[in-house]
């Protein structure tokens, strides 16, 4: 028995349990870095409490990743100090339809995409580095991950078609307030949104209808439209080698997956949790390129949480590892 104790801490390291006076300091440089502050000494003892046991475990987690346990780290971030269910919002913003509104088309080989079958795409590619993607956006607490996963999409569609140098930003509060099949900051779906934008007429500027990160009542604009679809196209089932076709050639794309697990505190590597579901679907973002990192082939996403989570606002997420999390199963793009 000895022995195998000494195997086991060989291979997974030990992960000693964080001082009084390293959690303090952790917890003082953590309510200043994000702003915390605190009803009462109850409440705060509680968020503290929260927050060493988070901490602990990103601890013992980062000492897997050094050792090559796991591929990517966990870090302190706004959410150190939620609970499970107060993260919900940000990890559990979609509401699948039971049937997807008629794309414009279906992507089911590179012929729907007008590609030739013989091209060769970039062995990476980042559409940031050709100013195809706009800025990070913060949800807030709305479960509304959806609308912004739409909205980066419209963008970057308009800047392919436009160019890199437009200036435009469209409304998440309207597709929140607006959108009939969906249930606003309880929840939507992006090919809903892309439906709603192309069958209303448009959907208007981020300065004509500012986000809330609440529901309201619809009061779209028609003089106020920045971007008009004309549909959304729609890849069936998950193949990620023609996922990664369609990001090459039709620019940035709406996914969604599994978001469970500790994605929310995600700080670098890629990540590959094999305990997600890849036929659950909680949370949409972007993906905005791909590539290859130490050997592990990854997406680049763009998230919607703030440009001080993970990566910049951005994940790298496991790519051709049996569709971890879903990554490949839902991928629409808006068409202009």
């Amino acid at each position: 028995m000895k022995v195998l104790l000494l195997v086991a801490l060989a291979i997974y390291g030990t992960s000693a349990a964080l001082t009084s006076e390293q959690v303090e300091a952790k917890w003082e440089s953590f309510k200043t870095s994000f702003s915390k502050s605190y009803i009462n000494a109850r409440e705060e003892a509680f968020r503290k409490q929260i927050f060493q046991k988070n901490v602990q475990h990103f601890e013992e987690h980062n000492a897997k990743f050094e050792q090559g346990l796991v591929t990517y780290t966990l870090g302190v971030n706004e959410f150190a100090d939620m609970t499970k269910e107060e993260m919900k919002p940000y990890t559990h913003g979609l509401k699948k339809p039971d049937v997807l509104p008629k794309p414009l088309y279906e992507i089911k080989s590179r012929k729907d995409l007008g590609m030739d079958e013989n091209v060769q795409i970039p062995a990476s590619l980042d559409w940031r580095d050709q100013g195809i993607v706009t800025p990070v956006k913060n949800q807030g607490g709305c479960g509304s991950c959806w609308a912004f996963s739409s909205t980066g999409a419209i963008e970057s569609q308009e800047r392919l078609a436009y160019g890199a140098n437009l200036d435009i930003s469209v409304s998440e509060q309207q597709l929140v307030d607006c959108v009939q099949a969906a249930a606003g900051c309880d929840g939507g779906w992006m090919t809903d949104a892309f439906t709603y934008v192309a069958q209303n007429g448009g959907i208007d500027s981020e300065g004509a209808y500012p986000y809330e990160a609440a529901n309201g009542n619809c009061r779209y604009r028609d003089d106020q439209v920045a971007a008009r679809l004309t549909g959304y196209a729609y890849l069936t089932g998950p193949d990620e080698n023609m996922l990664a076709d369609m990001v090459a050639n039709s620019g940035p794309v709406s996914v969604a997956f599994d978001a469970d697990g500790d994605f929310g505190y995600y700080s670098g590597g890629v990540y590959y949790n094999p305990d997600c579901d890849p036929n659950k679907f909680t949370h949409a973002v972007l993906i905005v390129g791909y590539g290859n990192e130490d050997g592990q082939d990854y997406w680049l996403v763009k998230n919607s949480w703030g440009d001080g989570w993970g990566l910049g606002g951005f994940v790298k997420m496991a790519r051709n590892r049996n569709n971890n999390c879903g990554i490949a199963s839902m991928a629409s793009v808006p068409v202009l």
